[in-house]
């Protein structure tokens, strides 16, 4: 695995990190551009203010809410902006587009659960892909381990650790989130009766799953310093457990009281 594809000057490089992402950010937005539903609520122009606010949306509160877990790791102030590195919480993505989307959708008065259901369509894609990127810089890394697939990592500049067999629970989590966008379009393909909110439900509640059971492998987790009701879950798998049972509020609710929309 190579974190550095090409090195420029300086500080200055290709990551495969950043590569795998501008990857999925493009096949996302191609997929996102070409979905038919979606363009009944907003036009290319709107596609494009909610893309660009997703990616900086999702970037500033993943790194956000990695760097509050992983606080330790900063040796200088520098190290902050370091995404090339590696280094975002996919919980905190989440959390933070949703919230950014929502006050968008409600000032301009689009449909938003509409809009945001189409776009969770996809996200687990988008995911999945960046793990792969995740995968090449060595961060997510997995605790060690001897079984037949585990991976070794042995560039100086991998964030894992090196010279070590452990568990490749970036490729664990790129596949999980494969099922999930397959899940996502057999639900949104073969279920006539769809109402709005659905979908981005089911997605919060799968990429949450993924995060809860793969992290019990991960070699990274962070814990809360006193004991919790959270008993021995890490930081991260208590805001994936917070985010599921939400998800599932809001999917009961949505399923009981919303009336079905057979356009979205």
């Amino acid at each position: 695995m190579t974190p550095i594809l090409l090195h420029i000057y300086g500080p200055f490089a290709i990551h495969s990190f950043g590569v795998m992402i501008a990857l999925g950010l493009i096949i996302t937005l191609y997929f996102l551009h070409k979905d038919v539903k979606l363009a009944q609520f907003i036009d290319d122009q709107q596609l494009t203010n909610i893309f660009q606010i997703s990616f900086f949306a999702g970037i500033a509160g993943g790194r956000i809410w990695f760097l509050m877990t992983n606080w330790c790791i900063v040796e200088h102030w520098t190290d902050v902006f370091k995404v090339w590195s590696g280094g975002l919480s996919i919980s905190g993505a989440i959390i933070a587009i949703v919230m950014t989307l929502s006050l968008y959708f409600y000032y301009y008065k689009l449909p938003a659960l509409k809009i945001l259901d189409r776009i969770a369509l996809y996200t687990p894609l988008l995911q999945a892909i960046s793990r792969l990127g995740c995968f090449f810089a060595g961060c997510c890394f997995g605790q060690q381990t001897m079984v037949p697939w585990a991976v070794m990592y042995t560039h100086h500049d991998s964030l894992a650790p090196l010279c070590v067999y452990i568990h490749p629970t970036q490729i664990y989590s790129s596949l999980f989130l494969t099922c999930s966008f397959i899940i996502l379009m057999c639900f949104d393909s073969f279920y006539r009766y769809k109402k709005p909110g659905q979908i981005l439900a089911l997605y919060i509640i799968l990429s949450s799953l993924d995060r809860f059971f793969v992290d019990f492998l991960r070699g990274d987790r962070e814990f809360f310093t006193h004991p919790t009701l959270f008993g021995n879950l890490s930081i991260q798998q208590a805001l994936a457990l917070s985010l599921i049972v939400s998800a599932l509020v809001m999917l009961t609710f949505i399923s009981i009281y919303k009336k079905s929309d057979e356009s979205i």
